[in-house]
């Protein structure tokens, strides 16, 4: 038996970062999120010039993480680096999403709190429609999807009391 879909969270508040390679597509995004009336915080980088993605996406999921935003999205040139990064934070499960089915799913099942893009790898229009798409779904908790996203909670919880406990020795 299918679990149904919670209702949609209210997203209202997102946080948006991206390196040097997602700079322009950011722009693009957020004028779409703003358009639709989300407040929409920019966590950087705020120009082409190179620069690094792992405090970038740190920043976003610890934003998330702390309750100053509903949710995350992040860019990066393939999307894989700044979610590794990203998904070094407690709490955060971003995914990368390169087209419809992903962002749907990502939610649905892994209620997702950061979307990760590859902006290389997208048209601005995908781009938009994976964001809506993602940010319109909803976790389906209560069923075994619920089951899963806490099993993943239960292994971050493991790994983090290990490192305490070896920080204390």
């Amino acid at each position: 038996m299918r679990a149904k879909p919670t209702k949609p969270h209210s997203v209202g508040r997102i946080a948006i970062g991206s390196d040097h390679g997602g700079f322009q597509l950011k722009s693009d995004l957020i004028a779409s999120l703003r358009e639709k009336g989300f407040e929409v915080a920019d966590l950087g980088t705020h120009s082409a010039a190179p620069c690094d993605y792992p405090e970038i996406g740190y920043k976003v999921a610890r934003a998330v993480t702390e309750g100053k935003f509903d949710r995350g999205i992040l860019l990066c040139k393939s999307g894989i680096g700044i979610a590794i990064a990203a998904n070094k934070v407690p709490g955060i499960r971003a995914a990368v999403c390169a087209d419809l089915f992903d962002a749907r799913y990502s939610r649905e099942h892994n209620d997702a709190n950061v979307l990760v893009m590859g902006a290389e790898k997208l048209s601005s229009n995908l781009a938009r429609r994976i964001l809506h798409t993602w940010l319109n779904a909803a976790f389906e908790s209560g069923g075994r999807h619920q089951r899963r996203v806490q099993q993943i909670a239960a292994i971050e919880r493991r790994v983090n009391q290990r490192r305490t406990s070896k920080t204390a020795r």
